[in-house]
């Protein structure tokens, strides 16, 4: 079933990956997450690592989502041409930006990617060209509001059609109120909360970053069904400092 299909049914969980290990992300899937968010804006993934992360995340059940740099049409492409289940695009302020970053994702009729059928979404070439270009276009596509010129424009977003899940990054979003860090001050709370409200009345799903079993349940109670919670490499860290802890004691 795909993420897309699973997303209208349940609430789904993740994590974001910044590793350059992809034992770590056939890892993660054999642990029974849902997605796996690949992300090249803020960790040192290539695009040669995306390749073989994204077949390990098809080892297993788990979506292979990219998070690309930034609203930049042959990043989102390249991203896509590895046959990963979506594509995430940070910092989408305006109208322009957002169907900017749809366009790159979709293929004529519903947008303009470049097109090449000998990459790895398309079996190098062994895929029949319209079943290709159709199932494509079903690929996940998740646009990023983290900030105040973003919220400002909300409305006119939430309008464009093509993407799939509305996603908030917390922690930009505290920096763009000038609280840098804290995700759980008032005015970031309050910024969640109404862009939960604006996405629910226009029937958009939501998602959002948390790295607390606190902020996990404020978002799932308002709506939120793409929930990323941290990252693999704190999460790990996480894990080795609690062993040492017991095995201390």
């Amino acid at each position: 079933m795909s993420l897309s299909t699973i997303l209208q049914q349940r609430s789904t969980l993740g994590i974001f990956s910044k590793t350059t290990d992809s034992a770590f992300v056939e890892a993660a899937g054999l642990a029974g997450l849902d997605f796996i968010i690949l992300d090249q804006e803020h960790g040192p993934v290539s695009l040669e690592n995306l390749h073989h992360h994204v077949r390990a995340a098809r080892l297993t059940n788990m979506a292979p989502i990219i998070r690309v740099r930034g609203v930049d049409a042959h990043a989102i492409g390249a991203a896509l041409d590895t046959g990963a289940a979506g594509v995430q695009i940070p910092n989408v302020n305006t109208v322009e930006q957002a169907k900017a970053a749809v366009s790159a994702a979709r293929f004529y009729p519903l947008g303009q990617r470049g097109v090449c059928r000998f990459v790895r979404a398309a079996d190098f070439g062994k895929q029949d060209k319209s079943a290709y270009f159709l199932s494509s276009n079903k690929a996940v596509v998740i646009l990023q509001v983290e900030g105040i010129e973003g919220v400002r424009n909300l409305d006119a977003i939430l309008d464009v059609p093509g993407f799939d899940v509305l996603f908030v990054g917390p922690y930009d979003l505290s920096q763009s109120v000038g609280r840098p860090g804290e995700i759980d001050a008032p005015e970031v709370v309050s910024l969640i909360k109404e862009i939960a409200r604006k996405a629910k009345e226009k029937k958009v799903l939501l998602g959002a970053f948390c790295d607390t079993t606190e902020n996990l349940t404020l978002l799932s109670d308002e709506g939120f069904a793409f929930l990323a919670y941290s990252v693999d490499i704190n999460i790990f860290a996480k894990a080795v400092e609690c062993l040492l802890m017991r095995l201390r004691k």
